[in-house]
Parts: C-alpha cells; structure tokens; sequence
C-alpha cells in the first residue's frame, strides 16, 4: 500500500514540472506572435521540440508548419505538416484504447493524437505552400488528400462524427483545382463546398463568390442544365468571364485561434463545513495563485474532490475584415473599395468540437475524482487502522488529498498558432500593375490601420496574396504580416509587399 502511494506521489511531480515547461514556452511564443516578431515565432518553435516532449510531438510540427508559412518559408512549412500528418496516420487507431491510463491521472499523460479538421487544414496549408512555390499539381494532391480524410473519417464514423465535411476546406479545394486546370474537379468540390456551409458548423453564410465560381464553370463547360438549376436556387447567380482580366485573392489570417483554458471546479468539507470554489484559470498567474490556494485547501480538508474541464478563451481582437482599394501615385483612390467576407471561423469551430466531445470528457472527468476520492479513504483508512495513530491516518489523507489537487488538470493542448478566423477577397482585373491599399475593419467599418501593395495581374492566372492581422482593443496593432505569394508563372510579376512591419 505504502509503495502504490509513492508511486502517485511520483506521477504528480513528474506532471507538474513537464505542464510548467510547456506553459512558459507557450507564454513566450504567444507574446512573439503578439508583438508582430513572426521570424522570432518560427526560431522559438523550431528550436523548442524539447519543451513539447514527446507525447505532443503532433502539435510541435503543427506549429512550426503554420509559423513558416506566416514566415513565407513555404518548403520547410510543408516539411513539418507532412511531419504531423505521418504521426496523425500512425496514431490513427491508439486514441481509445490510450485514455485508460488518463482515468488514474489526467488527459495530458496520453499522447496529442490530433483531431480530423487539424489534418484538413493542414492539408489546405500545404495547398497554398505548394502554390506559392509554383507547384500546381502538387497542390492537387493536398486537395485529394482531404477527400480521402473526409471520406475516411465519415466511413470509420459511420457519418456520426462530428467534423467530416468543411465548406471553406472545399471552397479552397476548389480554388485549388480550377488554379491547376482541373475544372471538372473544381465543379465537385465547389457543389460540396456549397452542401457543407448549409450544414453550418461554425455558421458562416454561402459565400457569393462560391456560388457564381459553380455557375461560370457549369456555363463553360456546356453543363446548361446544372447552370439553370443553380440560378432557379441562387437568383444572384452571375457569370465571372471576363477578357483580358486575372484574378486577384487575398486571404487574410485574421487573429488568434482561442485557446484552452482550465475551469475548475472544488469541493471540501473540514469538521461538515463545505467549501465550493468554481474558477477558469486564463493566465500563468491565476494558475499559480489557484494552484496554491488549491493545494492548502486539499491539505486541510477531512474530504476533497476537484475536477477540472477544458474551456476555449477568445483573445480580444479588434479587426473583423478588411478591404482593399486601388490607389494611383499621388496616393488618391481611383476604384470602389472592395470588402473582404469570411470564409471560416475557426474559433467557432474550435468551441463546436470541444462541445461535442465535452458529454465524454465531463464524464471521465467525474468518473476519475470519484476514483480518487474512494482510493483516498481507502488507503488513509488503512493506513489510520494499521498503525492505531489517528495523526498518520489525518497526514496520509492530507498527502492525497494535496496531490489529487495536483494532479487534476484539464487537457489544454490545441493548435495554438492557427488565425481565430479567415477572410477573403476575390475579383478579377484588367491585366496589368495595381498599387492598393489594405484597410483593416473593426467591427464598426472603421479603418483602424492600412497598408499598401503592389501586384501585377496577368491574363487567365490567378495571384494570392496571404496577410496576418491581429490589432488588440487599446488600438495597438500587435500582428500585421503580409506574405507575398504567387504561381511561379508570376513570381516575378508580384512586387514585393511591406511585410514583417509593425504599424503604429
């Protein structure tokens, strides 16, 4: 019995300083990517394989993919997804029967498996490294590897999970297809695109552009039928052909995903009086404080049980969307500002997922306090009729009691370097050089920063450009990046954005 009672006591310790490192790691990399130093982002993540530890070597490579990509190093972005896509496969099937060790413990002693929708947009990520580097076809396949997952995850699911169709995953494959030329697949993937929004997992509407994408192309491929249906459905339905015109998209990276955060929940009894304490736990100094008013609580209590869930907290972001507008050399607008619409709300994603499974996790979690509860009586008990000394018996419970406290901690692990959401614009111009503004747009339509870029458009092709932002409520702009990208047909054509600049 003594020797089982050590052993939790080592289990404890371990756990504590292995989530001290991470958190401090985190901290620094959050404050990075907050203060616009995305090059210092991706130096601290690649270098810091060590303070993930190997049960979370997926969210390692997820994060230093996504920090490249902001960083424009489009090769080793790719590298690292594939990374976290080889170790999403292989742990594909260990996800069940891993948790059995978590219900003596807690979630974070099984490893990080990932989730289906981690997988999907990585796929998309690569898509567009893959397109900036000028390699279409590769892009392709990125595009038939999140078919495969989608149809994968709703087979092994039996159409019963949660996440097994995206509408902006299938509205960017499709952009993808019809960008390589692959217009019959663009078709599929733009009808699923259209399918999946009205499904609504994190309730963004149709996008307008989706619907005219479909039409044009069911016009252009003699599909006259398809065409009247979609018009019969979609009245404002119109046709994008123009001569002599490219298409330019802008992608904006708006935010920072929400992250998990602990809500816990405490329960004692010293001499029949009740304590009951409910608290979520937002940063590394409300954590220490609770740990430690946690800990002289348990030590005190004659009874104790503490169970703790995991929670998605939203930063506080002021930009909601952008828009651009053509400028000449004396800096007047010459064109009609045009607005961006989201494609994507991750964030509401993010809470939706967690929601779903939070039946499963509530349930584990209870399940485990009561376990601990049982194994404290227990063992202080014995302990207490063993010995004949009622002081053993009171220290031994107060021993377990401080280290069910520590030992319950939610499962806080997610993707942290993802965009809280996406935002996009699309329009097709006459060939040839444009200088424009991107005014970024707080809830209100106020501009509460800009910045200038310059593209050369070019007959049937289509240019991307790829922007971060992220501005707090104080008016500080903290993360606004711009990454050039292109085909590398037009690599050359696309003048170099002011990117990597903090403005004031």
């Amino acid at each position: 019995m003594k020797c089982y009672k050590f052993k939790y006591l080592i289990i404890v310790f371990l756990l504590i300083s292995s989530c001290a490192g991470v958190q401090k790691y985190y901290n620094q990399l959050e404050s990075f990517m907050l203060q616009d130093n995305q090059a210092a982002a991706e130096t601290l993540a690649t270098a810091s394989k060590d303070a993930y530890g190997e049960k979370n070597e997926l969210l390692y490579y997820l994060d230093v993919g996504m920090l490249s990509h902001f960083a424009q190093k489009y090769k080793e972005s790719n590298s690292a997804f594939e990374e976290a896509k080889r170790i999403y496969d292989a742990n594909y099937t260990k996800s069940i029967s891993s948790g059995l060790f978590s219900l003596f413990t807690n979630d974070n002693t099984v490893p990080y498996y990932g989730e289906p929708y981690e997988m999907a947009y990585t796929s998309i990520f690569c898509a567009l490294n893959y397109i900036m580097l000028g390699m279409n076809n590769e892009s392709v396949v990125e595009a038939r590897q999140i078919d495969n997952l989608f149809k994968k995850t709703t087979a092994d699911s039996k159409g019963k999970a949660f996440y097994t169709d995206d509408g902006f995953v299938r509205y960017l494959m499709g952009i993808v297809y019809e960008n390589a030329g692959y217009f019959n697949d663009a078709v599929i993937s733009y009808k699923l695109a259209i399918k999946a929004y009205q499904n609504n997992i994190y309730i963004v509407p149709i996008p307008e552009d989706l619907i005219n994408d479909l039409y044009t192309l069911y016009y252009n491929l003699g599909m006259g039928q398809e065409a009247y249906d979609l018009k019969s459905k979609y009245p404002t339905a119109k046709r994008i052909d123009s001569p002599h015109t490219g298409e330019l998209v802008i992608i904006d990276y708006n935010g920072l995903a929400p992250k998990k955060i602990e809500n816990i929940i405490e329960l004692s009894f010293y001499k029949a009086w009740p304590y009951f304490n409910s608290a979520q736990i937002t940063n590394e100094d409300q954590a220490k404080a609770a740990e430690v008013r946690s800990v002289v609580q348990a030590g005190f209590s004659d009874d104790y049980i503490k169970v703790s869930f995991p929670k998605y907290y939203r930063y506080n972001n002021q930009v909601t969307s952008f828009a651009i507008e053509q400028i000449n050399k004396e800096n007047n607008v010459v064109s009609n500002e045009i607005k961006s619409y989201m494609v994507t709300d991750i964030g509401t994603l993010l809470e939706n997922a967690l929601e779903k499974k939070n039946a499963f996790i509530y349930a584990r979690t209870i399940a485990r306090a009561v376990g601990r509860y049982v194994l404290t009586k227990t063992v202080s008990d014995s302990v207490k009729k063993q010995s004949n000394n009622e002081s053993l018996g009171i220290l031994t419970k107060s021993l377990l009691n401080i280290a069910t406290s520590y030992m319950e901690k939610a499962d806080t692990r997610s993707w942290r370097t993802l965009p809280e959401n996406i935002n996009m614009i699309r329009t097709r111009l006459q060939t040839g050089t444009y200088d424009m503004n991107i005014n970024y747009l707080d809830n209100y339509s106020n501009v509460v920063s800009s910045k200038r870029i310059s593209v050369i458009i070019q007959e049937n092709k289509k240019t991307f450009i790829l922007v971060n932002s992220f501005i707090n409520y104080k008016g500080n702009i903290q993360n606004v990046q711009e990454c050039k990208s292109n085909n590398q047909e037009n690599k050359n054509n696309v003048q170099n954005v002011q990117g990597n600049r903090r403005l004031r």
